[in-house]
């Protein structure tokens, strides 16, 4: 595996883990750090940090009992749930890895995830009981529920020590092949913890409500374990609720929250503005944030949206919006075609580079590249992938991207699409993000995605997906891209559906889509689409 290489002289402040999780100076142990939400079925618990420590170190001796190994895996199969959260924190105190499930995936990726990583065992939640069944008779992987664990043991096993030890296991969720499994250590953690608490200037006051699924490294890493790092506290949601979001917010005192453009999308349509008082700002990432939504959003709720930008590669992020103005940070994010992500946090070096592995000159579209103490040692099992992604000491992310800089020469950067999905039409590549941009700012759609078809003549052109707000004709569609978009960048068809494709993390299935789309815009693939028929005009 490649192994992650600082960039600065930080160094944690403890020798291990399960040293900064015991120390005190994080945090008062009378203080909050975690409210657990539960609407479903009307519950709220609440631990302070020293109550939180002992629930770990319950939690912990009844893994133990179960002869887990340093760096075996202990898996979840669970929604956002304190259980879930404090075997997290047991594995990452103890030496072990944390394999969180997705709990709404296939059985059969759920298999291949607990056998690729070769799982000790499975700690899965009441609603999962079925399903953990059905793993384990397919799996053969040992499956207990949640209430026994911290009733099967007495005492916790020793801390584990050092930084380089395996902590989480999270696998990637491509649209093709098989998952790869990112692998996290400790010291990963820490420094992306450290930089994010500099990055985010959060401190003791910081209650972060947490609606992401913390199965994934937004939810745990920048809001559940950055909340403990910080000495603040988290406000753990079992899921989402667009007409709850902002009532919660206000009776629990939140100040903070990690979101995706998504959810930005749902709560401005659910409105409710402005923001109660207590609530200071939103950071988003995980997926393409359109213009029009951060705006409408900063407008409607009075509140700062932190654009981010990051992937599980990376612990969790690489770059954020840092505090500044509302007329200078929305500048970011109007004035370059894209939302800013803004700059690199600590203890990373983002560039955008060229095939060559050059340094592109500002606004020159490269891919985006980072190195530093946050990113992985490599994919687990998966040496060829690892040697694919990391090339000249740096992990190339896929992602198309360029930077401008400040007026103090700092680089902000953008990104423009992935380079897996930019479209080639005729020899031109074109981002789709430009296109779902324009799609998704007329009133009638809902969703709109550019997906990309085979053609005879053009190699490739576009379609448009739309999930319908309102009745609108597909001529409608056609003529409100023509008036924002050159004809090259404009969809020729438009295929109406019901379903919004993302993941649970935020991102547009947009390669899933257009193999699921194939067979429908087969029949386009000997059309010469024109801009006038008239004259042939293409």
């Amino acid at each position: 595996m490649s192994p992650s290489h600082p960039i600065d002289d930080w160094q944690p402040g403890w020798s291990s883990f399960g040293e900064f999780f015991a120390d005190d100076a994080v945090g008062r142990t009378h203080a909050p750090y975690l409210t657990e939400l539960d609407h479903d079925h009307g519950t709220r618990r609440d631990w302070t940090r020293g109550q939180w420590q002992v629930r770990v170190a319950e939690t912990a001796a009844g893994l133990a009992t179960w002869g887990i190994q340093l760096g075996e895996s202990v898996s979840v199969l669970a929604g956002n749930a304190a259980d879930a959260l404090a075997v997290a924190f047991a594995c990452w105190t103890h030496g072990w890895v944390y394999l969180p499930l997705n709990a709404h995936e296939t059985p059969e990726r759920q298999g291949f995830i607990l056998s690729h990583a070769n799982a000790q065992i499975l700690v899965y939640s009441p609603a999962e009981a079925i399903r953990a069944a059905q793993l384990h008779e397919a799996t053969g992987v040992a499956t207990i529920p949640f209430d026994e664990v911290a009733a099967a043991g007495e005492d916790a096993p020793a801390l584990a020590d050092g930084w380089e030890r395996p902590a989480l296991r999270v696998y990637t969720s491509g649209t093709t092949g098989e998952p790869k499994g990112v692998e996290l250590s400790t010291g990963n953690l820490i420094a992306d913890s450290d930089a994010l608490a500099r990055a985010t200037g959060w401190g003791a006051e910081t209650r972060v409500i947490v609606v992401l699924p913390i199965h994934h490294v937004n939810g745990l890493v920048v809001s559940c374990l950055q909340s403990w790092y910080v000495g603040g506290s988290a406000i753990l949601c079992d899921r989402f609720r667009s007409d709850r979001f902002w009532p919660d917010v206000e009776s629990e005192g939140a100040t903070v929250s990690s979101l995706v453009p998504t959810l930005l999308e749902f709560l401005v349509i659910e409105g409710g503005g402005p923001a109660p008082v207590c609530f200071q700002e939103v950071l988003c990432g995980a997926g393409p944030l359109m213009m029009e939504t951060v705006v409408t959003f900063e407008d409607d709720f009075a509140i700062p949206v932190r654009h981010l930008y990051g992937l599980s590669e990376v612990t969790a992020v690489a770059t954020m919006m840092p505090v500044m103005a509302d007329g200078e940070r929305q500048s970011w994010y109007l004035d370059y075609g894209f939302p800013s992500i803004g700059s690199a946090i600590p203890h990373v070096d983002v560039q955008v580079q060229d095939p060559d592995g050059c340094l592109c000159p500002a606004g020159i579209r490269g891919e985006i590249v980072i190195r530093g103490a946050t990113v992985m040692g490599g994919y687990a099992g998966r040496p060829e992938a690892t040697v694919s992604a990391f090339q000249g000491g740096w992990f190339h992310s896929g992602d198309e991207g360029f930077w401008q800089a400040d007026d103090d020469g700092t680089p902000y950067f953008f990104i423009s699409g992935r380079i897996k999905e930019l479209i080639i039409r005729g020899g031109i590549n074109i981002s789709p993000f430009q296109v779902d941009e324009v799609l998704n700012a007329h009133p009638a759609v809902q969703f709109g995605l550019a997906v990309p078809f085979e053609n005879r003549y053009y190699g490739e052109e576009i379609a448009a997906y739309v999930v319908q707000a309102a009745p609108i004709a597909e001529q409608e569609i056609l003529d409100f891209c023509a008036e924002r978009l050159d004809f090259a960048y404009c969809p020729k068809v438009v295929i109406f559906g019901n379903d919004v494709p993302f993941t649970v993390t935020g991102k547009a299935k947009r390669l899933s889509l257009k193999e699921q789309l194939a067979d429908e815009l087969s029949r386009y693939r000997d059309v010469q689409f024109r801009r006038h028929q008239s004259t042939g005009q293409i």
